[in-house]
């Protein structure tokens, strides 16, 4: 008799142990979890600016398992403050504000929520303590294009169609005419405004006008692939700003600048986790070519071999940093940019 209750005994102390041990692990595992939110500027559909932040974002949630990953689209718009709000509310620990149009929200809702991390990405300073600034040195892969253009073109006329003038916009217009110049000083680079980061119908009205004036490549920094769809329409060279989109107007792609989010979202997620997001330089992240923030699209069948060697040929050298494309501006000085290079033609608002 006493034999079976020691036995009865162990057995209820090996399942009471058992259990807490199983409570202790559900407990850990609950309390590594990291909730993120990504919040897009426009719909994932774009195929650029917000496609890519979907991509990213997924890619790093795969990536790494403690993350509870969600995602709204079309969140900054005149509720963007009370969407950050509900978010933060309902337990998000950290919140991608994928859009510079966020500025507002995140000073209004981070010194509400200072247990929550907001990253500002396309920002330009810090908001508030526990809001960072994240972005990605595109103009990098621009300048690349800018080589392929200037090489391409015959009419020595090549068009960017913009969305507004950023400070990252004209780095970007400024990083693709230094290329197009280092390769054929002639040719101009011709500069429209679409006024809005996603208006397909302005964006393809924009980019016929700049063909009617006989640039004969096109280029864009827009949400939009409208300027893809009009290059292959009107039969002119085309590259891509943001995703690769050549599957869609093989016969007149050549290359594009490729956004690539997921290296510098899983460094933040995963510093925001190990508890030493705070301790990040100025809390600021720029990737570029030598992170795999920004690529260089293949190219097309269009582009011969002597110029796809010479764009290789340069990569490199910019991500062994003999190539500096701006020499002597740090990311700082290069967020106070306003100005046009002299091969670009086009003017500035007011500013």
């Amino acid at each position: 008799m006493k034999c079976i209750l020691t036995v009865i005994l162990c057995f209820l102390l090996s399942n009471g142990l058992a259990g807490a041990v199983s409570a202790a692990d559900n407990s850990s595992t609950e309390k590594s979890e990291l909730n993120v939110t990504l919040l897009d500027f426009g719909p994932v559909g774009d195929h650029g600016w917000t496609y890519e932040a979907h991509v990213g974002a997924s890619e790093m949630a795969q990536k790494l398992s403690f993350v509870n990953l969600s995602e709204r689209e079309n969140a900054a718009g005149p509720d963007a403050s009370q969407i950050l709000r509900e978010y933060a509310e309902d337990g998000a620990n950290l919140i991608f504000c994928h859009s510079y149009n966020f500025i507002d929200a995140i000073k209004e809702v981070a010194p509400e929520y200072p247990k929550v991390v907001f990253m500002w990405g396309g920002g330009t300073e810090r908001l508030a303590p526990n809001a960072g600034v994240y972005y990605e040195r595109i103009y990098e892969a621009q300048y690349l294009a800018g080589i392929v253009a200037g090489n391409m073109t015959k009419t020595g006329k090549i068009a960017f169609v913009a969305a507004l003038p950023t400070s990252q916009v004209i780095i970007g217009i400024n990083a693709f005419a230094k290329g197009v110049a280092s390769t054929n000083p002639r040719a101009k680079v011709y500069v429209e405004w679409i006024g809005d980061w996603y208006d397909p119908g302005k964006e393809r009205a924009v980019a016929l006008s700049l063909i009617s004036k006989g640039c004969d490549v096109i280029t864009h920094w827009s949400d939009s692939d409208a300027t893809g769809q009009t290059a292959d329409e009107m039969g002119i060279y085309f590259i891509s700003f943001g995703s690769d989109v050549g599957r869609f107007s093989p016969r007149v792609y050549l290359t594009g600048a490729v956004w690539n989010w997921q290296p510098i979202m899983t460094d933040i997620v995963e510093s925001v986790h190990n508890g030493t997001w705070e301790s990040h330089p100025g809390g600021e992240w720029w990737y570029g070519l030598a992170e795999g923030g920004v690529e260089l699209a293949p190219f097309g069948d269009k582009v011969p071999e002597d110029v796809r060697s010479l764009v290789v040929e340069k990569q490199k050298d910019i991500v062994q940093k003999k190539l500096t494309i701006f020499p002597g501006q740090s990311d700082e000085k290069l967020k106070e940019m306003y100005y046009l290079e002299p091969n670009v033609v086009g003017k500035l608002p007011l500013s």
